[in-house]
């Protein structure tokens, strides 16, 4: 969260860049009319998603900046995001991706937020609550068709549909699925299409309305041709990120995060000393180092111990001993003249060097998405726009 004393400079922060934000929203939005078959689908709309505080972006601050461009849709993960992001004061169309408790009924409904169902004790809940209110409330159902984790099955899914429709207070408004593999197994991708496709056309025999239909996270929407989707649902590439090599050709991003952190002191290593707990650096020479204010209580993981490099004057600076919980000591004997109070570049562009989120979890061993979100949900934000 940004900092609440403006006068205090942080030891160490993030700055969001949300004219990227921006330029990333509008190519999504080029890349999604680009893929779409024109002979079967002729418009689509974009669903942000903004869940996990905007991939620790900034959720409020983000969907302003896309609400500025034009997005009328957002998705988060559950109520409470959901809750936070109306209260902040956007009134377009909210979608929970994630599955709620029936219990939670009356705050989807007061908060006028879309649940996605795959459940009929909650679709009777939210049909009681919105019955009281007035409401006809709008409703979106998740169709499990091989992710094996919220979804009713594709197979089930138009008796589940044809239930929800005895309800006279919900609208099943949209119908989704996700693609779990879709960056390592096209095959199993595209009969998930075609179940889904088949769901679809059961649906449309029996009359029953429906207005949205969606899978495509970033992966699907970069790399599969749209054959009925009109609504594009990215994630990670709002934030300048690639969920796969593959997209890179097709469409220009972003990085809207820069990490950085300040040098609070600076020393020599001497030959045969160590570094950090359990010494598993060992200086062969004496080597001058800096001690920077991030550790793994910041998300800086501690998996990047040995591994990572920082940037100071431009300069790669390999990460010596064990990344600490408020600390992490780098090798600086390349860097030239560091002093205490220096930015340290921890993640973003220095000089000529960059050092990206795919840098970070090439070393810690993970993905681009678990990098930002750990960094971003821990440092205070300043934003640029």
């Amino acid at each position: 969260m940004p900092s609440k004393n403006p006068s205090l400079k942080p030891v160490s922060w993030i700055e969001i860049d949300l004219k990227a934000v921006r330029s990333n929203f509008r190519e999504i939005r080029r890349l999604a009319f680009a893929q779409m078959e024109p002979k079967i689908n002729r418009t689509v709309d974009i669903l942000a998603v903004v869940k996990a505080d905007a991939y620790g972006h900034g959720m409020v601050e983000v969907a302003r900046t896309l609400e500025s461009e034009g997005c009328r849709f957002f998705a988060v993960s559950n109520i409470n995001e959901a809750i936070a992001l109306r209260r902040s004061g956007n009134r377009r169309r909210i979608l929970m991706f994630e599955a709620t408790l029936p219990e939670l009924a009356p705050d989807v409904v007061k908060y006028n937020l879309t649940p996605s169902l795959c459940a009929v004790p909650l679709a009777r809940a939210l049909d009681k609550y919105a019955g009281r209110a007035g409401k006809k409330l709008p409703v979106h159902v998740k169709v499990d068709t091989g992710m094996g984790r919220l979804g009713v099955w594709h197979k089930s899914a138009v008796a589940f549909v044809n239930e929800l429709n005895k309800l006279k207070h919900l609208q099943v408004e949209g119908i989704l699925t996700h693609f779990p593999v879709a960056d390592t197994n096209r095959a199993f991708t595209e009969q998930q299409m075609d179940d889904f496709a088949h769901v679809v056309a059961d649906l449309i025999r029996d009359q029953i309305p429906f207005r949205y239909l969606h899978a495509a996270n970033s992966m699907g929407l970069a790399a599969y041709k749209n054959r009925i989707f009109n609504l594009a649902r990215p994630g990670v590439m709002l934030y300048g990120l690639s969920p796969s090599a593959e997209v890179g050709p097709k469409i220009e991003l972003q990085p809207v995060m820069t990490v950085k952190a300040r040098v609070l002191f600076t020393k020599t290593i001497y030959r045969d000393s160590g570094v950090s707990y359990g010494h598993t650096f060992r200086a062969s020479v004496d080597t001058p180092v800096a001690i920077l204010a991030i550790g793994y209580s910041d998300g800086y993981f501690r998996s990047l111990s040995n591994r990572a490099c920082v940037l100071l004057n431009g300069t790669p600076c390999p990460v010596l001993g064990r990344v600490t919980m408020d600390q992490t000591v780098v090798d600086i004997s390349r860097a030239g003249n560091v002093t205490a109070g220096d930015e340290a570049v921890v993640l973003g562009t220095q000089g000529v060097c960059e050092i990206s989120a795919d840098d970070i979890a090439g070393w810690a061993d993970t993905i681009n998405y678990e990098v930002v979100c750990n960094l971003g949900n821990r440092l205070p934000r300043v934003y640029r726009s």
